[in-house]
């Protein structure tokens, strides 16, 4: 009996010690991962439907007791009639109703509470948060890579600009513009990964990330060994001749130039990746060419102060 019962009292630990190692396990915690993306996706279905514009799944309704008396179906059936004359008066009045905007769901973390919100970008391959990243600066801009979507490229607000490897656990950016003496002196208000032509065909493309920052340039960050950089254009503040007649156009070149702007966003072009726009804090927006750094190729006026963003139609 006794040996019996050692040998019991051993099967009874290897089976928890078993337990314990498969629930601690990181196969078991990805699975559980995955198994909270699935039961998330069933709750928030009717919201990510109508943010994508597909049709929302009803819940089946459960199946009647077969012993129900009759009159208590008659007074059923009776209010489905109402209900339904009901929807039909809330669906007349609802296709008067003027279109408004719907909160379908909001994001919200302890860490973040009381802060305000600098920057957004969503990742086409994995939409849900799973990471947390502590950085010593101000963020003021993100942007996932077109090509390697695991590459988050982040701004702050003393002018660096880190790319970090969100597949990776470690919360060390891979590359950084710290100790480069090209980074940017300002804060970096807009970067955005560009996926640009290198031949005259179109068919073969390279991804450089491009970015504007508060000290008067946007520069072309392409990764080699590092982050190598060059400016597309340094930003210079233009005063028009305030001393023209009614009705004269202002001519090319009579504009002062006295000092650079800051930037504050930019937009290629859609189809010519050569060709973009660039919003300075004087309210201006700048037509600008990768391929000319000296001068805009033309210059929209119309605003008093800074645009915070601008994009081609």
């Amino acid at each position: 009996m006794d040996i019996e019962s050692v040998i019991l009292a051993k099967v009874h630990d290897d089976e928890e010690e078993h337990s314990d190692a498969i629930l601690k396990s990181d196969k078991f915690q990805q699975d559980l991962f995955f198994m909270e993306r699935v039961l998330m996706e069933n709750v928030f279905q009717p919201k990510l439907a109508a943010y994508r514009q597909l049709p929302v799944f009803k819940e089946p309704e459960p199946e009647e007791p077969i012993d129900f008396l009759e009159g208590e179906k008659n007074g059923e059936v009776e209010e489905e009639k109402k209900e339904e004359e009901e929807e039909g008066e809330i669906d007349e009045e609802q296709s008067t109703i003027p279109a408004n905007l719907e909160r379908l769901w909001s994001f919200s973390c302890d860490l973040t509470k009381g802060l305000n919100v600098s920057s957004l970008a969503w990742n086409k391959a994995n939409q849900w948060p799973e990471r947390i990243y502590h950085s010593p600066h101000g963020v003021t801009a993100v942007d996932f890579s077109i090509g390697t979507p695991n590459l988050l490229a982040v701004g702050y607000h003393n002018g660096t600009i880190a790319i970090y490897n969100v597949q990776s656990k470690s919360n060390v950016p891979v590359l950084d513009s710290s100790e480069s003496p090209q980074k940017h002196l300002g804060p970096v208000w807009q970067l955005q990964w560009i996926e640009q032509d290198r031949g005259t065909t179109g068919d073969d493309k390279r991804e450089i990330l491009v970015s504007i920052s508060a000290d008067g340039r946007i520069s072309k960050w392409v990764i080699r060994k590092g982050l190598d950089c060059h400016d597309l254009m340094r930003l210079k503040r233009t005063t028009a001749s305030s001393n023209k007649k009614g009705g004269e156009k202002e001519k090319k070149g009579e504009a002062l130039i006295s000092r650079q702007a800051p930037g504050m966003c930019f937009a290629f072009h859609p189809k010519d990746t050569n060709i973009y726009l660039a919003g300075t804090e004087e309210g201006h927006i700048h037509k600008c060419s990768c391929s000319y750094n000296e001068q805009y190729l033309d210059t929209y006026r119309g605003h008093k102060f800074g645009p915070f963003d601008c994009a081609y139609c």
